[in-house]
């Protein structure tokens, strides 16, 4: 069977279910691996004492947890998403569309997007939170609140730092990984086998935008992880070069990082992540949606011009 082909909806179901189990068996492959190198490193056992990496508040455990946090992205999407590459759409990088450059154009208008594209995000992050479950889902809704409260809890220790080294490693475990591995899968695998099935670019890129957000787990930051989502899968769509959502996506994490990094707590939750928020600042989502949609815009164009000068 020619893979580039429109698969038959068993096809497409088969390769979907293919790709799953090579995501868990990724993850159980590098989570063992970590185990692996945590006891001959920090003397400890994964398998043996797995609550401990949950202890945030133990200062000595969170080089373990940013080690596993990196070895579970490497194992859930960069490893699933390569063999993939390997099995299917060979050679490696012309199936996942991994050029050898991205022009300074590219690099400057990704930046520029997560900056704009901030009071939007977070007036979607606002009015998701404020969604609330029917009553008689009532439960599952303080389930996912909870589980939420400790996730941010969670990413809080983790960032809350003023080590320049420890910095750079976040930047590594919470930048540059996430970026790479869930461009490779998401973008470079998953929204081309949804067009494939639907011959539908946009619609292609909403899907996996959705897949994206749901895989993260968190309901109630659900619509801005789609937004961005679509974000990451437009500047795909149109530059057909993996590396231009890898940068946006770099951007929108390392910002974060360095965030936390020159400001406090106090700071961020009081000031960044209320702007654009209904409560605070609210017409600056509205100019972020105009300016975002101009920026986009532009990016289409930088991408066209230079597709046809190429041919």
């Amino acid at each position: 069977m020619d893979y580039h082909k429109r698969p038959t909806a068993t096809q497409f179901l088969v390769r979907l279910l293919m790709l799953l189990f090579m995501m868990v068996a990724g993850n159980l492959i590098f989570v063992g691996l970590a185990s692996g190198v945590s006891i001959i490193v920090w003397d400890y056992n994964f398998f043996s004492q797995p609550e401990m990496l949950a202890q945030i508040g133990n200062s000595g455990m969170l080089p373990v947890v940013r080690f596993f946090q990196a070895m579970q992205t490497i194992g859930m999407f960069l490893f699933p998403g390569i063999l993939w590459a390997l099995l299917y759409d060979k050679p490696v990088m012309h199936g996942l569309d991994i050029k050898k450059s991205i022009s300074t154009e590219a690099i400057f208008g990704t930046l520029l997007i997560v900056i704009v594209a901030l009071p939007m995000i977070n007036a979607l992050a606002a009015i998701n939170e404020a969604l609330n479950l029917p009553e008689w889902l009532s439960a599952m809704e303080q389930n996912f609140r909870s589980t939420e409260e400790r996730a941010m809890e969670f990413m809080e220790a983790l960032l809350n730092t003023e080590s320049i080294g420890t910095l750079f490693i976040n930047l590594l475990v919470i930048g540059v990984l996430p970026a790479i591995s869930e461009e490779v899968l998401f973008r470079g695998v998953l929204q081309k086998e949804f067009e494939r099935i639907t011959r539908k670019p946009i619609l292609s890129v909403i899907i996996a935008a959705i897949v994206f957000a749901a895989l993260h787990y968190q309901f109630f930051t659900f619509l801005p992880r789609v937004a961005l989502g679509i974000m990451l899968g437009l500047v795909y769509l149109w530059s057909k070069n993996l590396w231009v959502p890898i940068a946006l996506h770099f951007f929108n994490n390392g910002l974060s990082v360095l965030a936390w990094f020159w400001l406090s707590p106090e700071q961020i939750d009081g000031s960044v992540d209320n702007i654009g928020t209904p409560t605070f600042m609210w017409p600056l989502a509205i100019v972020s949606i105009i300016l975002l949609v101009a920026l986009m815009y532009g990016l289409h164009q930088h991408f066209r011009k230079h597709r046809h000068s190429l041919r």
